[in-house]
């Protein structure tokens, strides 16, 4: 696979992980009337470049996440104007539904009013939750003349699919089941904001604060949530909980290198998790907007990935509209923000060539 230029500037930025060849601004955009921090990266090169609006995901960094950043530089340097608007509920790791489109449609207003963006309307990138929730926006009619593409990284499709996977590791396609060591990040963050809507769980609100107190320290500390640094504070919350508590904590957070002892029931409440998250929150399920979506899209994920499982990319693609021309490639050389491990040589030639193919198409959809 040959690269186009811009993907052959794309990766030359990316492989030196090099911010010299953009200028970053910080810069604000008005989100329905709150100002926003956000970041503008510019290209250098002086003739008006495609644009495109990044969301970050649920994470303490939001914008500065290290991994992102490396891509959205890289993005600029291919010849393009990136903004990254902050997302304030999603740095609290609080699901704020209405953000992606509210903050899409914001970036979009900003960026036409650049001169060095190119009129006829921008792309989208969205990572994680981000990515989701920019499918879920790109099907809105009011934001879709502004709106040409969709690139989204490690999005989910089905919500109780993807929790029981937090879970267990357990996901599927077309009947062939998979299996993956779950980051507790996950359902940290599940438990974190929902738990209390599970029937029978509403007297657990100190278990939900202890979830989303983890969940945000392991954010603010940059480590993987399923190392063993987060033990000591796991044992000293299960110490403060009841013994109910402490059954549903046991489930939530065990030791690093652990599985939940009594796997029935951790799928009993991953599914009845789904099930709450889903019956107070509806616009979680992107689902019943798929079909709406008239911009190209293009999907992306890490088949490493141990947060949300490579399957629900697959499953998006499958109830995507012709009009949306969808595209996915599962890649072997990055999990979820991050990189993968090892590979044989021969597999990493043929997983470039995907990459290539991928930022090819990307890249030119704006």
């Amino acid at each position: 696979m040959i690269p186009t230029p811009r993907t052959a500037r794309f990766l030359r930025a990316y492989l030196r992980d090099a911010a010299a060849s953009v200028r970053e601004t910080e810069t604000f955009v008005e989100v329905d009337g709150e100002r926003r921090e956000a970041t503008l990266y510019l290209p250098d090169r002086p003739r008006p470049a495609p644009g495109w609006v990044v969301l970050h995901g649920l994470t303490v960094p939001g914008r500065h996440h290290k991994a992102m950043k490396r891509f959205v530089r890289s993005l600029a340097a291919s010849g393009a104007v990136v903004l990254v608007p902050d997302v304030p509920a999603w740095r609290n790791l609080t699901l704020d539904l209405d953000g992606a489109r509210r903050t899409l449609a914001a970036g979009a207003r900003f960026l036409a009013g650049r001169p060095e963006v190119r009129p006829g309307g921008v792309g989208a990138v969205g990572f994680s939750f981000g990515a989701t929730q920019a499918l879920i926006a790109a099907a809105d009619p009011a934001l879709q003349p502004d709106l040409r593409a969709v690139v989204a990284f490690g999005a989910y499709c089905d919500v109780t699919r993807m929790v029981r996977c937090t879970f267990t590791g357990e996901h599927e396609w077309e009947g062939e089941g998979e299996r993956i060591d779950p980051d507790p990040y996950g359902r940290w963050i599940l438990a974190g904001n929902f738990l209390t809507a599970v029937p029978g769980m509403e007297g657990m609100g100190d278990v939900q604060a202890a979830a989303h107190a983890l969940a945000l320290e392991a954010g603010r500390r940059g480590v993987m949530a399923w190392e063993a640094e987060y033990d000591a504070m796991k044992r000293e919350t299960r110490e403060r909980l009841s013994p109910a508590g402490r059954e549903v904590w046991d489930l939530l957070a065990p030791p690093s290198g652990t599985t939940p002892a009594d796997m029935d029931a951790a799928r009993r409440l991953a599914d009845a998790l789904g099930r709450a998250m889903l019956e107070r929150f509806p616009a979680l399920d992107p689902r019943p907007h798929l079909g709406a979506i008239q911009g190209r899209v293009i999907l992306s994920h890490g088949r490493a990935d141990r947060l949300i499982p490579w399957t629900e990319s697959l499953r998006l693609q499958s109830m995507m509209p012709p009009a949306a021309r969808a595209s996915t490639t599962i890649t072997g050389l990055f999990a979820h923000s991050a990189h993968a491990g090892w590979m044989h040589p021969l597999d990493r030639v043929r997983e470039t060539a995907q990459f290539i193919r991928l930022l090819n198409d990307a890249l030119g959809a704006v």
